[in-house]
């Protein structure tokens, strides 16, 4: 199990300065990446609009009307094409979203193909 904070522990990290605070998560940050290297990641939307959740402020929601172009669940062979680029451009991650809270069962196959094939 992970360490176990207590109340008081976080309480003095809450009532530390802004500054001190950013401090000393960057000292934590050091020491275990390196100090001038940012991850680039590439976030793709693999299935836009049309989302069966209410939620009022997501633009995703087929509930309400926002203007978002609806687009269906992309093809593996496009989200393959659209990591390699983002990896030739010199992201280290790739993520891909999509406008549900779980791929429907019919789908389910066709986005474990993607991170099959988009798994390095």
């Amino acid at each position: 199990m992970g360490k176990q904070w207590r109340y008081e522990l976080v309480e003095a990290l809450y009532e530390l300065p802004l500054i001190t605070l950013i401090y000393k998560a960057q000292s934590i940050h050091k020491q275990h990446f390196a100090a001038n290297e940012v991850q680039l990641s590439t976030l793709l939307s693999i299935k836009t609009g049309s989302c069966p959740e209410d939620c009022a402020y997501c633009p995703q929601s087929a509930h309400y009307k926002t203007g978002l172009k609806k687009e269906k669940l992309l093809a593996v062979d496009q989200v393959v094409e659209k990591a390699s680029a983002a990896k030739a451009s010199g992201a280290t991650r790739f993520c891909m979203g999509a406008a549900w809270r779980n791929p429907p069962q019919r789908d389910f196959p066709q986005v474990l193909a993607m991170i099959k094939a988009v798994k390095i």
